[in-house]
């Protein structure tokens, strides 16, 4: 950050909303924010310090500021509810807590300090003392998994791991200095972290932050403005660029990037249509960096996360879970030694939980291992059967799941769906163009589908739906 200073003082490091700090001012801010950080922090080992902010310039400057003084970042979402977020603190015990005023309702009383954001930079730049250990030693941040299956964990990211998916995603998507961001996924998720404010940094490039509450129209505006070559978000809400009406020329915008869940083929076939941009799929986790990504100049694969990346070495075990070892693969999971030795392989492979399969090189994900269906003596894959439905024009969204039935040989297939669409009409089109096995034994309309802020399925919810039903 200092060398983006000092040769580009004048360029715009941030731009939120009416607000735009040039590298020369983002510096400042975060030197002035360590300093003060250091006062409370002096220990020389790295300490834990909790971040309950929301996007803004002022997340951006704590964060650098945590990362600058040499400890570790630990965001939280401020959508998390009052006795979620005292839980995550009471497990990971930070040292200090920065928030600001909006949020101070959301922690419970300790003796834990808490430091405003909008105070942090106040102060004067101190000389301080840096903590620093070799770049795979030093852990950069905390992220709690998405909990799909209703039991996260912590993930730890050291230098390393950040700083080789940055490079690797930037060799295959062409990406350089002369690259702008636009980023409105949560900055207190992995991938704002790693390849918005991380990739941004690394490479100088502007980062465009929107408000973390998804709003479309705004993120068009933004993207036809011109300022903007690289977006990323979550697959479902390129389908809520879909539904925004207005005319919107995204020219300028070099590429669109989803990851989060997998793309159905047919959001990326109406996107093309109506913006005449391809959106390239990619795969990974805050465990493992990015395993796989479709790439600049090469057909994306629909249906598919693309190649695996350069670096990653990946094996299926004998039920086809994909299996990854890479340099972006995280340490384990913190202060969790019977977790992480669960994930591992004896010979230090991470178990993803996802079942897959290559194809021409590209790897075809198959949904979850918990979440495989087994019917008339077939192995289904729910995420075959979410792609067909999607030809439907009338289907927004769907989470197709397998049930379990006492004494029965085949699993009770579910269809969650949003659209407007009638269960005759879900029965009529597989009748017509789905296999047998793959038709649904119960259809369950929804308004809309229980998600993780990641776009992942929340599994315990789905259940708790299929036992209202029974």
């Amino acid at each position: 950050m200092a060398l983006n200073a000092q040769k580009m003082a004048d360029k715009p490091a941030l731009v939120y909303e009416d607000e735009m700090l040039d590298w020369a001012e983002l510096w400042r801010r975060v030197q002035k924010a360590s300093s003060q950080v250091g006062k409370y922090l002096r220990s020389k080992k790295q300490c834990v310090v909790a971040l309950l902010l929301t996007n803004s310039t002022d997340f951006v400057a704590s964060y650098l500021a945590v990362v600058h003084k040499g400890h570790i970042a630990f965001p939280i979402d401020p959508a998390y509810k009052k006795l979620e977020i005292d839980a995550m603190v009471e497990e990971l015990d930070p040292k200090i807590i920065i928030t600001s005023k909006d949020y101070l309702g959301k922690l419970s009383k300790s003796d834990t300090p808490i430091l405003l954001a909008e105070e942090l930079t106040n102060g004067d730049v101190e000389e301080q003392s840096l903590l620093r250990l070799e770049p795979d030693k030093q852990t950069i941040s905390l992220t709690f998994t998405s909990g799909t299956t209703g039991t996260p964990k912590v993930v730890p990211n050291t230098h390393s791991n950040q700083i080789w998916t940055i490079e690797v995603c930037s060799k295959v998507w062409s990406w350089t200095e002369n690259d702008s961001l636009l980023i409105s996924i949560p900055l207190s998720h992995w991938y704002g972290i790693v390849l918005g404010i991380g990739a941004s940094l690394y490479h100088g490039n502007t980062l465009y932050l929107l408000d973390q509450r998804f709003d479309p129209q705004k993120t068009l505006k933004l993207l036809a403005s011109g300022k903007v070559t690289i977006y990323q978000h979550i697959s479902i809400l390129y389908q809520k660029l879909l539904e925004a009406k207005g005319d919107y020329d995204l020219s300028k915008v070099r590429l669109c990037i989803s990851g989060g869940a997998p793309l159905p083929p047919e959001v990326w076939r109406a996107f093309k249509r109506r913006f005449g941009k391809e959106i390239l799929e990619t795969y990974g986790s805050s465990e493992t960096g990015r395993i796989a990504a479709n790439r600049v100049g090469e057909k994306p694969v629909l249906g598919s996360p693309g190649k695996i990346l350069p670096g990653v070495n990946m094996r299926f075990s004998k039920d086809n879970e994909v299996l990854i070892k890479s340099p972006g693969v995280f340490p384990g999971y913190y202060k969790n030694l019977r977790a992480t030795e669960a994930a591992f392989t004896e010979d230090g492979y991470f178990n993803t939980g996802d079942i897959g399969e290559l194809k021409n090189k590209a790897l075809f994900l198959k949904g979850r291992r918990q979440e495989q269906i087994r019917r008339f003596g077939y192995t289904i894959s729910p995420r075959d059967v979410e792609w067909a439905m999607h030809q439907h024009k009338k289907v927004k969204d769907i989470y197709v799941m397998g049930h379990q039935r006492a004494g029965q040989p085949n699993d009770e297939l579910i269809y969650f769906l949003v659209g407007d669409i009638s269960e005759q009409e879900v029965k009529d089109y597989c009748k017509t163009n789905m296999l047998f096995a793959w038709r649904p034994d119960k259809i369950i309309l929804l308004s809309g589908l229980p998600r993780t802020r990641s776009g992942k399925a929340k599994i315990p919810e789905f259940k708790r739906l299929i036992g209202q039903q029974v």
